[in-house]
């Protein structure tokens, strides 16, 4: 799915359920009885699309009007776009007398007659996510709070340049949000874009009542998404492994410009783990650039306009997604889809080269050469390249039959996780079948050997609460509380895929973004720039598995990621050990190591651990003797 004029932030209503809406049958609420009309939803449209493009000529006409009376647009706005616009979707608005919640009021300008539905309306000049001269919020934390006290579970607010569709977020860390670039549907007649937003947000998707409100179709859209992002998880944790062992290792192991890494591996010089966790970096690294680029996060604000549409013309991850798809059986003879990939990677890794199409390098543990060396300078058939990027691309919807594009952008940082929980079960394994080495998962005991479990949000978010809350709380009493919000440092000594660090991060951003902007619902801009200080500088994380390390970063650096911004801040933050061993104090040293430290266990080399404990029992014997003769000496002096 790829709508231009649509963005997201947080999980409000994911792309697989947007995706079903333009399918009259693929999802409730899309007949034409839903919407209370007679004719075909579609025509419907039609017929909207044609009035709201007049109306917006009309508006953009006046918008270039001055109006010393109208300051920021506001009376032009609703009077002259939003309210005829919206009659167009079956909204009779009007206006709203400002309301006292809690000691504070709350001026939403108008309602839906006979819904639960408040809509803000402010001038097209205003930002929704900064705050006027002499207001206490920004237009977006305004309708936050207020549909957070209120009984109110979603709010739509709009300057006529962009629509955003609210939800009540009083038991979420996170932000989240839907939004609609209007000025972009209409200047580059998205029609698809605007049929998606008919379909959404028609007045028969909104509550008539407080009781109705867990029933309504927002809600239902809301809690499909919900459901359908947990199956992503699953396929998404499919899908790399498929990737992995039936296209990339084998077409690598096999193509006949690779005899170095199958003489490093009869070498012994490298193993099979070692080309699995190449591949997982590879997996890790095209994921992380599909998010970027989808987000339009990979290019500093001010890059050249003409340099950045050629890297995404023909070096992006995107480009090359598309030409993937059309990847023919005889095409298995070429390898430029490979080398094309490699040259993306690079313009990460070199300075020279980013700034030639406009980027910076990322750096950063995931970038630096070492963690890919193993495949530089190999090849990869065309065929074997496409079949496993184009499993990471899109996956057949079940019920309809048909493929569904993941929409990277709208994809939860904790999705992520699931690769690794999929993959704990699993070593590499390599076998010579005589004309062929074939690469294949095997069933391991990496999972009971480390102890490691994926751990899901119902036990995070107890966690969070229990654990940090009050030190939060504490923090906040203080007449330094930004400070000593910064000051805190949270470590998850088997941080996994970083799921708990995400969450804490969340947290503790969340309250600092509130103290800077004096709003209890922050602006999504406030909140992300605290967030990435609060990952800088609080967050700490140690896992004995070394992609768990590198996939933590992952989440922790798209989490936090700014265009132009390196990713090397994390290295030092996120660390590969086992927590389990070490010492809590340095008189340890001093010690003798016990035996029980020798102990056997399953999966140990049974001849070295045997001569290991002889060996200690030797040296603990000796350091016996030579104590015993310096307390004697001692004694005797």
């Amino acid at each position: 799915m790829k709508y231009e004029a649509l963005s997201w932030e947080g999980a409000l209503i994911g792309p697989e359920t947007l995706e079903a809406l333009s399918d009259d049958n693929a999802i409730k609420g899309q007949k034409p009885g839903d919407f209370g009309i007679k004719s075909k939803v579609r025509d419907e449209i039609l017929e909207a699309w044609a009035e709201a493009k007049a109306q917006w000529q009309l508006f953009r006409l006046r918008r270039e009007k001055d109006d010393p009376k109208d300051t920021y647009g506001t009376s032009r706005t609703r009077q002259g776009w939003v309210l005829p616009f919206l009659s167009l979707l079956g909204y009779e608005l009007e206006n709203a007398p400002a309301v006292e919640l809690g000691g504070r009021s709350f001026a939403i300008s108008h309602r839906a007659v006979g819904y639960l539905c408040p809509v803000h309306i402010v001038g097209f000049t205003e930002s929704l996510d900064r705050k006027r001269d002499g207001q206490r919020a920004s237009p977006h934390s305004l309708v936050q709070e207020y549909i957070n006290l209120t009984e109110s579970l979603y709010a739509l607010l709009t300057n006529g340049l962009t629509l955003r569709l609210l939800r009540d977020s009083s038991r979420l860390v996170k932000l989240s949000y839907l939004e609609f670039n209007l000025e972009r549907i209409f200047e580059e007649e998205l029609f698809a874009d605007f049929a998606l937003l008919y379909r959404l947000l028609h007045i028969s998707r909104w509550a008539r009542s407080s009781d109705e409100a867990a029933e309504c179709l927002l809600e239902f859209y809301h809690q499909d998404s919900l459901q359908k992002g947990s199956a992503i998880r699953e396929r998404l944790s499919a899908a790399v492994k498929l990737a992995i062992e039936e296209h990339w290792a084998n077409g690598l192991l096999n193509h006949p410009d690779n005899g170095r890494l199958r003489s490093a591996l009869a070498a012994q010089e490298a193993s099979p783990q070692d080309l699995y966790d190449a591949l997982l970096t590879l997996v890790y690294r095209v994921l992380f650039l599909l998010v970027i680029e989808e987000r339009d996060l990979s290019h500093p604000p001010g890059a050249s306009t003409q340099l950045k549409g050629l890297y995404r013309s023909y070096y992006s991850l995107m480009a090359l997604r598309e030409r993937c798809r059309w990847v023919r059986p005889e095409d298995g003879r070429y390898k430029d889809l490979w080398q094309t990939l490699l040259d993306c990677f690079s313009l990460y890794e070199d300075a020279e080269r980013a700034e030639a199409l406009a980027l910076k390098p990322l750096a950063g543990d995931l970038f630096s050469s070492e963690a890919f060396s193993l495949l530089l300078g190999l090849s990869l058939d065309n065929l074997s390249f496409a079949g496993g990027l184009n499993l990471l691309d899109a996956y057949t919807d079940e019920k309809r039959g048909v493929p569904v594009r993941v929409n990277y952008a709208a994809l939860s940082v904790e999705e992520f996780g699931s690769i690794y929980e999929g993959l704990l079960d699993y070593d590499a394994h390599i076998q010579d079948a005589g004309t062929r080495l074939c690469f294949s998962f095997v069933r391991g005991d990496e999972r009971g050997r480390t102890g490691s479990h994926y751990t899901p949000e119902e036990l995070v978010q107890p966690l969070i609460e229990h654990a940090l809350a009050p030190l939060i709380e504490d923090c906040l009493k203080d007449s330094k509380a930004e400070q000593r919000l910064l000051d805190l440092k949270i470590c998850d000594d088997a941080c996994g895929s970083g799921h708990i660090l995400l969450n804490a991060a969340r947290r503790v951003a969340l309250e600092l973004a509130r103290l800077r902007t004096k709003a209890d619902n922050p602006d999504p801009a406030s909140y992300r720039h605290a967030l990435r200080e609060v990952i800088e500088h609080c967050i700490y994380g140690v896992d004995a598995n070394p992609q768990a390390v590198r996939l933590c970063k992952v989440a922790l650096w798209l989490e936090s990621h700014n265009p132009g911004e390196s990713l090397g801040f994390l290295d030092h933050h996120i660390k590969c050990g086992d927590s389990l061993v070490g010492l809590t104090q340095a008189s340890e040293l001093l010690e003798p190591i016990p035996e029980a430290a020798f102990a056997f266990r399953d999966g140990d080399d049974k001849d070295w651990a045997t001569e290991l404990r002889k060996t200690h029992k030797k040296e603990l014997a000796e350091a016996g003797v030579r104590q015993a003769l310096l307390d004697w000496r001692s004694q005797v002096g």
